[in-house]
């Protein structure tokens, strides 16, 4: 009974995925009727998101995920433009004047200019945000088995150890679903064997050439060396095991230097420095430097420095930050 309530949960867990991926298939089949005609003889250009899209599990082709961006940069720029022209001379206008230039009030062609240029800087950042998804999706993918492999490998070992052919190991990663991406490429592994008629060995070189990981490629190319050879699988992946532990903990070590390093730049570029900022734009006020461009200075500071440089650390935190 339990062998058959797993597989049910398998074929759920299988149907979950799909639904959620369906929207994106949908629209990249959609946006690829649409602007087919303009991607199809240019695909070369875009040759360097093939990698990327494999190796982040994205279910599009180049063809049809090129459309989507395309169509997406249309729309979004379309739409930004709209309501820009209703929001601009509303309020936005003003705001930004007043940020820019207080003593000045906005007039039509600054209006025009703020126009487009929200336009165009929507458009462009929604062509950047789909040409830099497949890359961040697939450098997702690798640290999430990276962070499951040390586990996966030990289990792989002690299955192993039970002398089942090598492809039971990834059914069993498969069946267990507790090791998150690295279940997902084995299951790929068994798709492979099963519905395309592979051997394990075909296999296994597809699943070294897909994987974001560069540590999954290498345990699958060490694992085909070894089995071609006639060695002792279980023996190979309790050494790699403990290998794998050795490097997780280097990283931690090199990850906590780090952070004890960026802890220094906070404190001197978003502590100290907006204070040093805000002394000498009031020195340079009493000194006689004319207002406006001391107040556009500490806008600049207050409105723009400091959010982005918070967000800078933040993501450079959560980047290096050992995950558990």
């Amino acid at each position: 009974m339990a062998r058959k309530k797993s597989k049910k949960d398998l074929e759920l867990e299988r149907i979950e995925r799909y639904e959620k991926k369906s929207f994106f298939i949908t629209y990249g089949k959609m946006a690829h009727k649409r602007f087919g005609f303009l991607v199809n003889n240019r695909l070369k250009l875009f040759e360097e998101l093939h990698a990327p899209l494999r190796k982040g599990d994205i279910p599009l082709n180049l063809g049809a995920y090129v459309s989507a961006m395309i169509m997406s940069t249309a729309l979004v720029g379309i739409i930004a433009l709209v309501v820009s022209i209703i929001l601009v001379p509303l309020f936005l206008g003003p705001l930004v004047n007043s940020i820019v230039s207080p003593n000045t009030e906005p007039d039509l062609i600054f209006n025009i200019g703020l126009i487009i240029i929200i336009s165009i800087l929507s458009a462009m950042s929604t062509f950047f945000i789909f040409w830099a998804y497949p890359a961040f999706k697939a450098g997702e993918r690798s640290r999430k088995i990276n962070l499951a492999l040390t586990n996966a490998v030990n289990t792989m070992a002690t299955i192993a150890g039970t002398g089942v052919p090598p492809a039971v190991i990834f059914w069993s990663l498969v069946e267990f679903r507790r090791y998150g991406e690295v279940s997902r490429e084995s299951e790929k592994i068994l798709n492979d064997i099963e519905n395309f008629g592979l051997d394990l060995v075909q296999a296994l070189q597809r699943a070294a050439n897909r994987s974001p990981s560069p540590l999954f490629s290498e345990l699958l190319w060490k694992m085909i060396a070894t089995i071609r050879t006639g060695g002792n699988l279980k023996e190979y992946l309790y050494i790699e095991g403990n290998r794998l532990m050795e490097v997780e903990r280097r990283k931690t070590e090199a990850a906590i230097e780090t952070i004890g390093l960026l802890a220094e730049a906070y404190v001197t570029a978003l502590v100290v420095g907006p204070v040093f900022i805000i002394i000498m734009t009031t020195i340079m006020g009493i000194m006689g430097t004319p207002m406006s461009q001391v107040n556009l200075i500490n806008n600049i500071v207050v409105y723009f420095g400091l959010p982005i440089g918070y967000a800078i650390f933040i993501i450079a935190v959560d980047q290096v930050a050992p995950k558990r």
